[in-house]
């Protein structure tokens, strides 16, 4: 059904408007992961660790947060990867955890390392030996702070997601841009 020209768009509760479809998998986005009816998954059988972060501007000296989501899981029990920045332009505030791993209630280890700066090592993981966790989710939500004018890179690399035998799971990353103001 159309929408009436003055309808405002749907806003995020983590600040500016988000990219309604994750880079790098078409149609995926959140609400509708992983993708609509009729769009082709670009890897069938793989987990899909996607960004959700601001596609307006932000302006120089606010923070915003960006999720990482993944897709596609099946018997997930830990998530490494990692995320690089330009820290010229952008500044790591804080990891949180999201609700993926957690989804049964278990605790989840949420280690992070941010070295060298602009390179992120995150790992969240389960307990040893509870099972894993299939299906969507959040996986955890970085909150930056935008130092500089101008275009950073924000990229999931390295994805290297483990079922609960500590088996890799073959997966995908993704990239946006986050333009400062």
């Amino acid at each position: 059904m159309p929408t009436p020209a003055n309808s405002a768009a749907p806003q995020s509760p983590l600040g500016p408007p988000i990219s309604p479809a994750p880079h790098g998998l078409p149609g995926a986005g959140p609400g509708n992961l992983p993708g609509p009816p009729g769009v082709e998954d670009v890897n069938p059988g793989n987990v899909h660790l996607m960004l959700n972060a601001p596609i307006a501007p932000v302006p120089s000296g606010t923070t915003f947060k960006a999720q990482i989501v993944l897709a596609g899981g099946k018997d997930i029990a830990s998530i490494p990867f990692q995320v690089q920045y330009d820290p010229a332009k952008l500044t790591l505030v804080n990891v949180g955890a999201g609700d993926f791993l957690s989804k049964d209630g278990k605790a989840v280890s949420l280690a992070h390392r941010d070295d060298p700066p602009g390179s992120i090592l995150i790992n969240p993981s389960r307990p040893p030996g509870a099972a894993g966790v299939s299906g969507a989710g959040v996986v955890c939500v970085l909150t930056f702070q935008a130092k500089a004018a101008g275009t950073s890179a924000l990229a999931i690399t390295n994805p290297m997601p483990k079922n609960s035998a500590q088996h890799p799971v073959p997966a995908t990353g993704s990239q946006v841009s986050i333009v400062v103001k």
